[in-house]
């Protein structure tokens, strides 16, 4: 189902902009523009089906009489013992039996026990004869991915280029942060929806300025981080998505209650205290990551406290910065 497009317009110092971009200009010259896609593939893991074939030999009973060619030397009209029938043969193939069913019986008593050995988690000694595939052990299950949706000012192929635009930015009260990748980007507006991406765009068009919106991906699959340490990372990924939303919700003049200010920053500060008491939260460089989220959440109580919309854009370059370090901790446990 298509997504209802809603138009959101940002003010700065009392002045409303609610310009819709035309068009989306092209980027700088040494980078195309083009659309950015961000699907990732699922990661599965391939099963492996072990095919158990039993072959069951059996013995080919011997017959009872084997056929002759002589003639019976009886006497004609004379009656067979019975003993001669029921002697035996007959007690011969009961043992047979009885034995085939009992050795029968073992072999399915020792498979079963083989079976609820393996199922149950116990290990079972293989033949040497038999092949054995080692399947590597799983570093962590923790996914730290991120996608967000950004508006770019430009590409350049050196970083003082890229820092020569990033001053002029920051000197007219914007953010506007430096993002290493093929090229050096320079990124001065984040969003976690669309919605509030088109919004930014249209403000910076407004004011003169050439943008590119596109889906900014952290790529967090495949890291071996410990367990602990990725849960927390997760947890503060979702925080950083939650202060994105709450700061252009306020610069898009909508109602942010004191309720939800207060229920982040409590969140915020738990999410705190558990990182200081982790060893490899240091290693990682996890602390920058923890004082930029600390950055924008105090921008945000500013303006809650006072209304005054600088504070937002401040809040703004906090969470672009803390992108850059997510993207860094991320980079550092794979």
């Amino acid at each position: 189902m298509d997504r209802e497009k809603r138009t959101i317009s940002i003010r700065l110092n009392g002045e409303d902009v609610n310009k819709p971009s035309e068009t989306h200009k092209e980027e700088s010259a040494a980078a195309e523009e083009k659309e950015f896609e961000w699907i990732l593939p699922e990661r599965r893991d391939a099963k492996k089906i072990v095919e158990i074939r039993k072959r069951h030999i059996q013995k080919r009973p011997r017959p009872l009489y084997e056929p002759t060619t002589k003639r019976s030397k009886l006497p004609v009209g004379r009656k067979k013992k019975s003993s001669l029938m029921k002697g035996k043969p007959v007690i011969t193939i009961q043992k047979k039996v009885v034995a085939s069913a009992a050795f029968a019986i073992v072999i399915g008593v020792l498979f079963g026990l083989s079976l609820l050995m393996v199922f149950s988690g116990n290990n079972v000694a293989l033949p040497a004869s038999s092949e054995q595939k080692s399947i590597p052990a799983s570093t962590t299950g923790a996914d730290l991915s991120l996608d967000l949706h950004v508006v770019q000012s430009g590409a350049y192929e050196t970083e003082d280029a890229a820092k020569e635009f990033q001053l002029k930015f920051k000197e007219q009260g914007f953010p506007a942060t430096i993002f290493k990748g093929e090229k050096y980007y320079l990124l001065i507006g984040v969003s976690s929806s669309v919605e509030g991406q088109d919004a930014l765009g249209s403000y910076f068009e407004s004011k003169g300025q050439d943008v590119y919106k596109k889906v900014w991906t952290i790529d967090g699959k495949g890291t071996q981080a410990d367990p602990v340490v990725a849960q927390h990372i997760q947890e503060g990924r979702d925080l950083l998505e939650e202060l994105t939303t709450i700061d252009l919700a306020a610069l898009s003049d909508k109602k942010v209650t004191d309720k939800e200010i207060e229920k982040i920053a409590e969140t915020i500060e738990s999410w705190n205290d558990k990182g200081t008491k982790m060893s490899e939260w240091e290693k990682i460089d996890g602390q920058k990551f923890a004082e930029d989220l600390n950055g924008a959440m105090k921008e945000i109580q500013s303006y809650s406290s006072e209304e005054k919309v600088p504070s937002l854009w401040i809040a703004q370059q906090h969470l672009l910065d803390g992108m850059s370090s997510y993207q860094d901790m991320v980079e550092s446990v794979k």
